[in-house]
């Protein structure tokens, strides 16, 4: 797409800020190529299509159709957590889910010892994630041996 039309008064505007001979030819100044083109194609790339392999499309959900993947089902106005020991220091926690719409929230805590009442650590604030597009993947180092547990929580107004 090139601009064509363009307004005496946007020309007016557009000189008051740039140097009539910085300003290319096609927007109204005296700036061309060096063949003289005065839509300036030696320094300026106009817009064109948007290839459709750019585009972002609802993907298909392929965590719901692997055999692997633990299913969790999180009701609307309600919290689902999971939680299990990490055995060994500098451990990797990893993650990745899809929900099969809209956003869910999600948050990541850690509790080095929750024999004793200990308020866990909030390793991953909770947050609103949106799967729409693809599915939410994470990895964080677990330095220290305890519990983690994995929030999910649905609040639909």
């Amino acid at each position: 797409m090139v601009l064509t039309h363009f307004t005496d008064k946007q020309k007016e505007v557009l000189l008051e800020v740039i140097d009539e001979d910085e300003l290319p030819a096609f927007l109204g100044g005296n700036k061309t190529d060096p063949d003289g083109n005065p839509q300036c194609n030696s320094f300026i790339i106009h817009a064109r299509q948007v290839p459709e392999c750019y585009f972002l499309l609802k993907s298909e959900k392929t965590l719901a159709k692997s055999p692997e993947a633990k299913k969790l089902t999180v009701t609307r106005f309600s919290r689902e957590n999971l939680v299990f020991e990490v055995e060994e220091s500098d451990s990797y926690l990893e993650w990745e889910f899809e929900t099969k719409s809209r956003d869910i929230g999600f948050g990541l805590y850690f509790n080095e010892n929750p024999e004793n009442d200990s308020k866990p650590i909030e390793l991953l604030p909770k947050q609103r994630i949106d799967t729409t597009f693809g599915p939410e993947v994470g990895i964080l180092k677990c330095e220290q041996k305890g519990t983690c547990e994995y929030i999910f929580e649905i609040h639909i107004l």
